[in-house]
């Protein structure tokens, strides 16, 4: 028998060391202790790092603390809390500002810890500043003696995102702070903190876009003091926008003395398309457009010219150039200046402005830097010969490009009587009113006017004007030569060049007052159309061969009609100038209402057929010939007594013996021969040329009559004086 085979033993498998995993659990331990106590003692590593390195860099003169640092190795990240700067003497070197600076929160995350290490370019994720207060009291007074190179260029970094919240701050005393910013929040895109980053033309302070919004700013500025409510930039949007913007200017005694004064109103202020980075990198301005609504203005000049605003505007750019300026509802006032212009309701806008030193240089056609400007005002207002004519005008509407300009409903309005003009001023002076309906103004060459302060256009149209000359006898005559004469164009300062001026629908209205009587006389010119051409004081222009030529007609009392031709070399020094035309008919009672008050003198009848008349005249005297057609001539010289005109016993025997043995009653004679009056005169250089040619038409008006030359000159060319009114 077979013995049976023992079965098999199998033998366990050995048991795992347990060496190993305590070798791995013990690594771990040992890496992750060191990383805590890393963790443990870098946050207040850095802490006292940062806090002596500010101490040290500053010579101990400033001293930084830290309230608390924590630091997050695993997501790279790194908060600080409660930071304080602020000078630890009261006195700092004079290569140091002194500040004080306060910041709630820093948030660093995304730290390339080996870039750091291996001294690369640093990326950082984000950088977060919370409710950081800057208080600036006064800037370094000179830089120091051995600055090392800027941090971007010893430490490169590249920043993700870097945004700052509830910033503010101060600069100057803490006493009388000169600028103030009530809070800000500012943010950057893509910041690259290194030198290629500044050299990047596409860059803004190192960054591809800047975006910050700042409420509540305030400043001085030259002795005035601005605020704002709201301040927008946005360099991703080629955007910046202000609201709410004040200038007011220094009180009594502030500012320095003679400098320009600013009262500034500027509900907002829109400026797009800036390139903000061409401002930086080329120290030039450019932008699409500004636009400037409701903007309020009131400035008085200062006492000595200022410099081309391109030199003002030097430190900050050396070139400007603008798409559009746009002005809504705008307010100009200017004052300090006797004459105080204020303009209302502007609407103005302005194509392709530059400013520089080249600006409207040759070849360079501009207009007050731009290229073109149009525009229109609400009610104008002046005054002239302070507080004696104020001066308005409703509308005025002008388009460089179409070189046309508008103004509606001129208005000069004197403040005194000519009673009063005379006192006021010694001597006898005219008082001047007016209304013009619109002055037409087309082919003005504005570059000429803005560039060379010439007036050129080629026609000018004077529609519908009215004008009242009054004066009164009472007094000196004026000591001063006047003004209103055609020679008076060589002494000009400007140049002034208008090919065509046309006046329609005219009037003067004239009244006097003589020292015979307290009655005042009145004559008026009525339904006046003329046109000048040539009136000009450009020797290009202006001379013998092509002298001011002028034609008008107009009716006197608005019931005689009265043709007149002129022609005047302007620049002739000897003043000589040709006037010639015809009137009539017409009865010579017209005239009753300013001879009767002023030289107690009347036509009692008589009725004039027609009258033609010729007169050169210069300086020194007005030669001519008048031929009167009239019939039934006979004059009346009443008396004034008892506050009215009326007859007198002198005044019927004067009566007779004028009318009988002096007048001719009829002209032509019987015999159809017409007497030829003479209009000599002598030209006195304090009169106007109006006065000049109506001495002439009355002489030769008398002696055409019949009175004898000398006697007519006696009569037409004596001017009334007396004693001023009230004395």
């Amino acid at each position: 028998m077979r013995k049976a085979a023992s079965p098999a033993i199998s033998v366990p498998p050995a048991p795992p060391r347990p060496w190993g995993r305590w070798l791995l659990a013990g690594g771990a331990l040992l890496v992750g202790g060191a990383l805590v106590a890393a963790w443990l003692g870098l946050a207040p590593w850095l802490r006292r790092t940062l806090e002596r390195r500010v101490a040290k860099q500053t010579h101990a003169q400033y001293q930084l603390t830290i309230g608390s640092v924590r630091v997050d190795l695993l997501a790279r990240a790194v908060r600080l809390r409660g930071l304080d700067l602020r000078p630890a003497a009261p006195t700092l070197a004079d290569t140091l500002p002194r500040l004080h600076l306060r910041l709630a929160r820093l948030d660093l995350s995304g730290v390339g810890l080996l870039a750091l290490l291996r001294g690369q370019p640093v990326p950082i994720d984000s950088l977060v500043l919370d409710s950081l207060r800057v208080n600036v009291e006064a800037l370094a007074r000179r830089p120091a003696p051995h600055p090392g190179a800027p941090f971007y260029q010893r430490q490169p970094l590249r920043l993700g995102h870097l945004l700052l919240r509830h910033a503010g701050g101060s600069f100057g005393p803490a006493g009388a702070p000169v600028g103030q910013l009530l809070s800000a929040d500012i943010s950057a895109r893509d910041v690259l903190f290194a030198p290629a980053g500044a050299a990047d033309v596409r860059r803004l302070a190192f960054a591809a876009a800047w975006q910050a919004t700042l409420h509540g700013l305030a400043g001085r500025l030259g002795g005035h003091r601005l605020v704002a409510q709201l301040a927008s930039f946005s360099s991703q949007n080629h955007s910046f926008v202000l609201d709410s913007l004040r200038v007011a200017p220094p009180g009594p005694g502030q500012g320095k003395p003679g400098a320009v004064r600013v009262a500034l109103a500027l509900p907002r202020l829109a400026l797009y398309g800036l390139q903000a980075a061409t401002w930086q990198h080329e120290h030039r301005f450019e932008a699409d457009s500004v636009r400037l609504r409701g903007p309020r203005l009131t400035f008085r000049p200062p006492a000595q010219a200022p410099p081309p605003l391109w030199q003002l505007l030097a430190p900050l750019f050396s070139r400007a150039d603008l798409g559009r300026l746009a002005i809504d509802n705008g307010y100009l006032a200017v004052a300090g200046v006797q004459e105080r212009p204020v303009a209302r309701h502007v609407f103005a806008e302005a194509r392709g402005l530059r400013v520089d030193s080249a600006a409207g240089q040759a070849g360079d056609r501009r207009i007050v830097y731009a290229r073109a400007w149009a525009g229109h005002t609400g009610r104008l207002t002046a005054v002239f010969d302070a507080p004696a004519y104020p001066v308005s005008a409703e509308h005025l509407v002008l388009n460089t490009e179409a070189r046309t300009l508008r103004l509606s409903a001129l208005q000069v309005r004197p403040a005194f009587t000519p009673a009063q003009l005379n006192l006021r001023s010694g001597y006898q002076v005219s008082q001047l009113g007016a209304r013009i309906d619109a002055l037409l103004a087309q082919e003005v060459d504005f570059y000429a006017l803005s560039g060379g302060s010439q007036v050129r256009m080629g026609r000018l149209a004077v529609v519908r004007p009215w004008v009242q000359l009054g004066s009164d006898g009472r007094g000196p005559i004026n000591p001063h030569r006047s003004v209103i004469t055609p020679d008076a164009m060589r002494n000009l300062q400007i140049v002034v060049d208008v090919r065509r001026l046309d006046l329609r629908g005219g009037t003067v209205s004239t009244y006097y007052r003589s020292p015979r009587t307290p009655l005042v006389g009145r004559l008026r010119i009525t339904r006046i159309d003329g046109t000048l051409r040539n009136v000009s004081n450009d020797p290009l222009r202006q001379s013998f061969r092509h002298p001011l030529t002028g034609s008008a007609t107009a009716y006197l009392q608005d019931s005689c009609r009265i043709q007149a031709q002129l022609v005047a070399p302007l620049l002739d020094p000897q003043g000589r100038h040709r006037l010639w035309g015809t009137f009539g008919p017409a009865p010579f009672g017209i005239l009753n209402p300013m001879t009767v008050p002023t030289r107690l003198l009347a036509f009692k009848s008589g009725h004039v057929r027609r009258v033609r008349f010729a007169l050169n005249a210069d300086r020194r005297q007005a030669t001519g010939r008048m031929w009167a057609e009239y019939e039934g001539l006979k004059f009346a010289f009443p008396g004034y007594k008892n506050g009215q005109v009326q007859k007198t016993l002198l005044g019927r025997v004067k009566n007779g013996v004028v009318n009988g043995l002096v007048v001719r009653d009829n002209n032509p004679r019987p015999s159809g021969r017409l007497v030829v009056g003479s209009m000599a005169t002598r030209r006195e250089l304090r009169f106007s040329v109006f006065t000049l040619w109506r001495q002439g038409l009355i002489i030769g008006l008398l002696n055409s009559a019949g009175v004898p030359a000398k006697l007519a000159q006696q009569l037409g060319q004596k001017p009334d004086q007396g004693p001023l009114p009230g004395k």
